[in-house]
């Protein structure tokens, strides 16, 4: 049994309420507390170290780390390209990563669509004209699949041309709704991490006109982003969205009942404090106005 399930939610309360002006009146936030438990888990490796420094050399610079390089070839050059749809489909991003800057978000190229059935998206990075390889990963939600939601990661050393290279991590998970669907959770165990860094609560949710994780984006686009949090002993987390009904409306089409159309905020908490025996999840959402810019 965990010893405290009452101060992260007192804290969270407290610092919505000091930000709120007394004299408007604001709708309060729904709060709902989960259980680690209920949150699928998968198995993880530390993230690939892209070599990010300047290069110098001639040629296409190579900045695949060098503990990376035995990883298992691929050949992706058989698998069908995903059927694109217009109607409610399975939400699709594919990052191909800028070889100069390899983790630098806005300098990369991305693709975001959605896809009546389940194929890789890695299929999309591959062509005639798809330049030098680099690394390029791709993320699925099959939020409407009939046998229940998941999430599919691919990162991959590609040479876009062959559409072979070598598969550097790759997992597919179960996740869980929260909110009726509003975002998609999951968490990952990475023995060879750090304890603080051992457990990462991912979230994935549809676009927002502002947000913020403590543990970061893994990606953002104009059709859904992931971001992190921890759940290691001794971290706390905070994440934040402001989520605008334009986003809602296009997330209708991914998620199998659709939600109200309104702008909406989400906030979830995470701490795993000493003498706890496992870490604490706060959710808070709320209706609110965002103005447009």
């Amino acid at each position: 049994m965990k010893t405290s399930h009452v101060f992260p939610a007192l804290a969270l309360a407290c610092s919505l309420g000091s930000a709120v002006n007394p004299a408007k009146a604001e709708v309060p936030y729904r709060f709902e507390e989960l259980r680690l438990a209920e949150i699928p888990s998968i198995e993880a490796e530390p993230d690939v170290a892209w070599v990010t420094e300047q290069f110098d050399t001639i040629g296409a610079p190579n900045p695949l780390p060098d503990s990376e390089r035995s990883r298992p070839a691929a050949d992706w050059s058989g698998l069908p390209r995903p059927r694109l749809t217009n109607e409610h489909g399975h939400a699709a991003v594919v990052r191909i990563r800028n070889l100069y800057h390899p983790d630098s978000h806005q300098a990369h190229q991305w693709l975001r669509y959605l896809q009546s059935d389940d194929a890789s998206p890695i299929a999309m990075a591959c062509g005639p004209d798809t330049g030098e390889p680099r690394g390029v990963d791709t993320y699925l939600l099959e939020a409407s699949r009939p046998e229940g939601p998941r999430y599919t990661v691919v990162e991959a050393w590609l040479d876009g041309k062959t559409c072979k290279g070598l598969a550097l991590r790759r997992y597919q998970t179960t996740v869980k709704p929260l909110a009726g669907g509003l975002a998609y959770t999951y968490r990952t165990h990475c023995a060879r991490c750090s304890p603080a860094q051992s457990e990462t609560l991912h979230v994935v949710i549809p676009t927002a006109m502002s947000s913020s994780a403590t543990g970061g984006f893994r990606y953002w686009t104009y059709l859904m982003e992931h971001l992190e949090l921890p759940l290691g002993p001794g971290t706390s987390g905070s994440l934040r969205a402001r989520i605008e009904e334009g986003s809602i409306r296009s997330w209708n089409r991914v998620v199998p009942r659709a939600l109200p159309v309104a702008d909406v905020e989400l906030r979830i908490e995470t701490s795993f404090a000493v003498g706890e025996d496992e870490p604490t999840i706060v959710l808070a959402t709320r209706a609110v106005n965002i103005l447009p810019l």
